[in-house]
C-alpha cells in the first residue's frame, strides 16, 4: 500500500463525494469546466515510475532535498530511478549525488556529468565542499561508491538509458539547466542507439517535468535556469516532440515553500551524521531554501492531481538571454500545462510532506535535543550538554548565520527547563557550548575562505547588538556578540581565533554609562521576560576597567573600534584616546541612582512578582553601597519579599 500525502486523501475523499452527487467535471483558473474521467477509487498498486533526474546540484538547497525525497520513493516502491544526470559541470557536483545516493542506500544509480554547459554559473551556496569533509580521525565523513572524474558524459548517459528503455515509459524530472537535454537533442548516432537523439526522446519519453516558466505572473519570465543556459533553452523548447507531455512548475509555485534552516536542523536533530544537515551546519544556508525543485519530483510521483493546473496550450521560449521570455498559448490539442500556485494552506502541506521525508532516517542518535525534558540545571545541564555537544552546534549553527550571540545559544536549553528568568542556572553548560560553537564557526570560516572575525563586546545592554546591526559587517566571516565577561575572556577569544587561522581579528569595544546599560536590560526583561539582576550588571560593568589597556597591550597588530552609545544617543565611534577616558568605576553616586531607579521598577507593577528576584539579584551583595543608601537596599529586598509571598499564596 502506498503512502499517500494529505492532499492526496483530501482529494480521494473529494472524489467520493463527487462521485455520489454525479459530478465528474473540475473548474481550471480560467473558469472553463472541463469534463474529467472519474478516477478509481481505493488503493491499487502501481508500477514504479521509471525516472531520470537532471537537476543542476552544487547551488541552491531545493535539490538536495529532491533527491532526498526521490531516494524515499525508491524505497516505498513508486519510481524506479534510472539514472541522474548533473547538468552543472564540475566533478564534485556528481561526487554529492553519489554521497547522497550512497547514504540513502542506492549506490548503484548510473550518474552522468555535463562537461560542456554554462560557465561560471552564480552558485547560491557552494555545498559541493561536503565531498571535502572529514571525520575526526581525518577520514571522509561520507562514503563514496565512484570516482565521479569517471561518470560518462551526460548526454552520453541520457542516450544508453533510453536507448534501453521501452517505448514512451521514461519519465524526466528536469530541475536545472536544459544543456545536457540540448546536447543529448543535437546528438547522433551512436554505440547505443541508430537514432538521433531527438528521436530516441520522441519514442522513449512519455513526459517532462521541468522548474521553468511565471506565465499567470503577467511578466513572461522564463526563470533563472532557463535564462543562464538560453541558447540551449531555446534549442529545448523548439525541439521539444510534441507527443511529449510537458509540465512546467514556475518559480512563484515555490516561493511560498519556505523551509527555514532552524526548521532543516530541527528535523534532523535525531541523527548526527545527514549530508543536508553536513550542508546546513559547514555552509551558510540563507538563500535556496524555497522549494521550487521539489514541486516537479513530487507532480511526477503523485500525479496531476497533488496540484492546480492550467488548461492545454503550448509553450514558446524567445532566447534573449537574461530577458528571455517563455510565452504560453491556450490549446486543447496543447502538450504543456503549468502548475498554478495554490493558497497558503496548500504551500503548508506541500513543505510538511517534504518535512516527512526529512525525518525518515535509520540512523538515528544515541540523544535528543528536542523535545520537554526533565528539568536539569547547573552541573547537571553541563552533563546533559556533553554528549549532546554536535547535535546542539549543528542546530545553533545551521540557523545562526555569520553571527554568535549567547542569549541565543541559551535558548537552545528550553527544553530542559531554561525559561529567561532562570539565565544563571544555566551559566556553566551556555560557557561550554558557546564555546565550542565558536570554534567550529571559526573552522567554517576559514574553510571557506573567509578568515576575518569581528568581537564586539562591552557591557551588557550597553548597544552591542545595535552596533553590529548599524555597522555592516555581514562581510565578516564570523561576528561575535558577547559581553566576555571575566578574567581574559576576550583575550582568550582573540587567541583561539588567531589558533583557528583568522587573519583578520577585529575587536569592537561599545561602551555605555551604567544606569542606561540597567534600563535597556529592565525593558528587555520586559519584553522578552528574561531580566538580568542588578548585581550582575555592576559586576560586568567593572569587568571591563583596564580591559582596553590589556588587549592594546598584548595584540598590539588588532584594529580596535571603540563605539560610545552613552544614553542611547545613537552609535558613535571615538578615537583610542577617547575610549580611555570611558568610565566603569560605578562611583556610590551611580549605585544610589541605580538602586533608586530598581525600586521604583519594582514598585511599578510592571514587572510580575515572581519575576522580581531575578531582576533584583542578590542586590544586597554588591560591593561599594554606601551606609546612607543601605536603607533602600532594604526597602527594596522587603518590597519583593513581599510581592513574591502575596503571589506564591495567590497561586495556593
Amino acid at each position: 500500500m502506498k503512502k499517500m500525502t494529505n492532499i492526496a486523501r483530501f482529494s480521494i475523499i473529494a472524489m467520493m463525494v463527487a462521485t455520489l452527487a454525479g459530478l465528474s467535471s473540475c473548474r481550471t483558473q480560467t473558469g472553463v469546466v472541463e469534463k474529467q474521467n472519474t478516477p478509481t477509487i481505493g488503493f491499487q498498486k502501481q508500477k514504479p515510475i521509471q525516472m531520470i533526474l537532471d537537476s543542476d546540484f552544487g547551488s541552491s538547497t531545493d535539490d538536495l532535498f529532491a533527491l532526498m525525497m526521490l531516494n524515499h520513493y525508491i524505497d516505498e516502491g513508486r519510481v524506479d530511478l534510472k539514472g541522474v544526470i548533473v547538468d552543472r559541470e564540475g566533478d564534485k557536483n556528481a561526487g554529492i549525488v553519489d554521497i547522497f545516493n550512497t547514504y540513502y542506500g542506492h549506490p548503484d544509480i548510473p550518474v552522468g556529468l555535463e562537461r560542456n554547459g554554462v560557465k561560471n554559473p552564480r552558485c547560491f551556496i557552494p555545498y559541493n565542499g561536503i565531498c571535502d569533509l572529514k571525520d575526526a580521525q581525518g577520514k571522509p565523513l561520507f562514503k563514496r561508491t565512484f570516482d565521479s572524474s569517471q561518470c560518462p558524459d551526460g548526454y552520453k548517459l541520457y542516450r544508453k538509458l533510453l536507448s534501453n528503455a521501452e517505448d514512451k515509459s521514461i519519465v524526466i524530472v528536469a530541475i536545472g539547466f536544459a544543456t545536457t537535454l540540448s546536447q543529448l537533442f543535437e546528438s547522433g548516432a551512436d554505440e547505443y542507439s541508430n537514432l538521433s537523439g531527438l528521436d530516441l526522446f520522441g519514442q522513449k519519453v512519455k513526459a517532462v517535468y521541468i522548474q521553468s516558466g511565471r506565465f499567470e505572473a503577467g511578466d513572461s519570465l522564463c526563470g533563472y535556469n532557463m535564462r543562464a543556459a538560453s541558447r540551449q533553452s531555446a534549442v529545448f523548447y523548439d525541439k521539444l516532440p510534441k507527443n511529449v507531455e510537458l509540465y512546467m512548475s514556475p518559480s512563484n509555485v515555490g516561493d511560498k515553500m519556505d523551509y527555514l534552516p532552524k526548521d532543516v536542523l530541527v528535523d534532523l536533530s535525531y541523527t548526527e551524521v545527514n549530508p543536508i544537515k553536513a550542508v546546513y551546519t559547514n555552509f551558510t544556508c540563507d538563500t535556496g531554501q524555497r522549494m521550487w525543485d521539489t514541486n516537479c519530483l513530487v507532480h511526477a510521483v503523485e500525479g496531476n492531481d497533488a496540484y492546480y493546473l492550467s488548461p492545454r496550450g503550448w509553450v514558446t521560449f524567445v532566447d534573449q538571454g537574461e530577458e528571455s521570455l517563455m510565452l504560453f498559448k491556450q490549446d486543447p490539442n496543447g502538450n504543456a500545462r503549468y502548475q498554478i500556485p495554490g493558497d497558503s494552506y496548500f504551500s503548508e502541506n506541500k513543505l510538511m510532506d517534504i518535512r516527512h521525508y526529512t525525518r525518515m532516517n535509520n540512523r538515528p542518535a544515541q540523544y535528543t535535543i528536542e523535545g520537554p525534558q526533565p528539568q536539569v540545571i547547573k552541573e547537571e545541564a553541563v552533563e546533559w550538554v556533553k554528549p549532546r555537544v554536535q547535535l546542539l552546534i549543528d542546530k545553533y549553527m545551521g540557523s545562526a548565520g555569520n553571527k554568535l550571540n549567547p542569549d541565543d545559544v541559551r535558548f537552545m536549553f528550553r527544553c530542559i527547563g531554561y525559561t529567561g528568568p532562570n539565565a544563571f542556572d544555566y551559566t556553566e553548560a551556555e560557557t561550554l557550548l558557546t564555546d565550542t560553537i565558536y570554534t567550529t564557526m571559526l573552522r567554517r570560516a576559514v574553510r571557506n575562505g573567509n578568515k576575518s572575525v569581528v568581537i564586539v563586546t562591552g557591557p551588557p545592554s550597553s548597544g552591542k547588538t545595535t552596533a553590529v546591526n548599524q555597522l555592516n559587517l555581514k562581510k565578516a566571516g564570523l561576528i561575535y556578540d558577547a559581553a566576555l565577561i571575566g578574567p581574559n575572556r576576550l583575550a582568550q577569544a582573540i587567541a583561539t581565533a588567531k589558533r583557528e587561522g583568522m587573519e583578520d581579528v577585529k575587536v569592537v569595544m561599545v561602551y555605555n554609562d551604567v544606569l542606561t546599560c540597567f534600563k535597556n536590560s529592565v525593558n528587555k526583561g520586559k519584553r522578552e521576560w528574561r531580566y538580568t539582576g542588578l548585581d550582575y550588571i555592576v559586576n560586568a560593568f567593572r569587568d571591563n576597567i583596564g580591559k582596553l589597556e590589556q588587549i592594546r597591550a598584548a595584540y598590539p597588530d588588532i584594529l580596535i573600534t571603540p563605539i560610545d552609545c552613552s544614553g542611547n544617543q545613537g552609535v558613535h565611534p571615538v578615537s583610542l584616546q577617547d575610549a580611555q577616558k570611558w568610565n566603569y568605576t560605578v562611583s556610590s553616586d551611580d549605585l544610589h541612582n541605580l538602586l533608586s531607579y530598581l525600586l521604583s521598577e519594582v514598585n511599578s507593577g510592571e514587572v510580575e512578582a515572581s519575576l522580581l528576584p531575578s531582576l533584583t539579584g542578590d542586590v544586597q551583595s554588591i560591593p561599594g553601597i554606601s551606609e546612607a543608601d543601605k536603607p533602600l537596599v532594604n526597602e527594596i529586598v522587603k518590597s519583593v519579599k513581599e510581592q513574591t509571598d502575596a503571589y506564591k499564596n495567590q497561586k495556593r
